[in-house]
């Protein structure tokens, strides 16, 4: 995994991003979490436009890797859904409003809308009132070639990637221990 560490670079700043992958005006930067794991692929045959024929070709499952915080301690987990996990038991799952390729051979770049959020109780933990999530900076993921030759088999491709959380401007920052807070307005 030495290969896909997250540098100490700051992130791309929201306002460098494509208009559709930006946080909306009403949101703020609530934690930045960097991310080192896996893309699953599992070879499948899909249809092929060559006499009617089929091919096999890797077909995308998720991600599965830890999620850091800026003091580098785990703070949770990313599975595939996508499902955001916190150690503290809270968790959203994201559903892709916008997708970019930026990169040649790297993941995509993407902003999911926060379709659920919980927690042990509600408003607590360290994904509650997430309202939306950036992937971005990703470093590998994607399969050396498209096609495969053993169905059913199962890849798993180091990435490693930047997640940017958002909160409403409105709601109160989060004031555990567990969870960085930041009042700034998106840039």
């Amino acid at each position: 995994m030495s290969g896909c560490a997250t540098s100490a670079q700051p992130p791309t700043a929201n306002n460098s991003l494509p208009a559709d992958l930006r946080a909306s005006p009403n949101e703020v930067l609530k934690e930045v979490l960097t991310a080192n794991g896996d893309q699953t692929y599992v070879c499948r045959r899909t249809p092929s436009a060559v006499a009617g024929g089929s091919q096999l070709l890797w077909a995308e499952q998720g991600s599965e890797a830890t999620l850091v915080a800026a003091d580098k301690q785990s703070a949770g987990t990313v599975v595939p859904g996508p499902h955001f996990i916190a150690y503290d038991g809270s968790y959203v799952i994201g559903t892709p409003l916008a997708e970019h390729q930026i990169g040649a051979n790297t993941l995509t770049w993407v902003r999911y809308k926060a379709k659920f959020d919980a927690a042990r109780r509600p408003g607590e933990g360290r994904f509650a009132d997430v309202t939306s999530i950036q992937r971005i900076d990703t470093k590998g993921g994607l399969p050396p070639q498209p096609d495969c030759t053993v169905e059913g088999v199962r890849l798993l491709v180091p990435y490693a990637a930047t997640y940017m959380i958002y909160r409403e401007q409105s709601a109160a920052p989060l004031t555990t221990s567990s969870a960085t807070s930041t009042a700034n307005p998106v840039d």
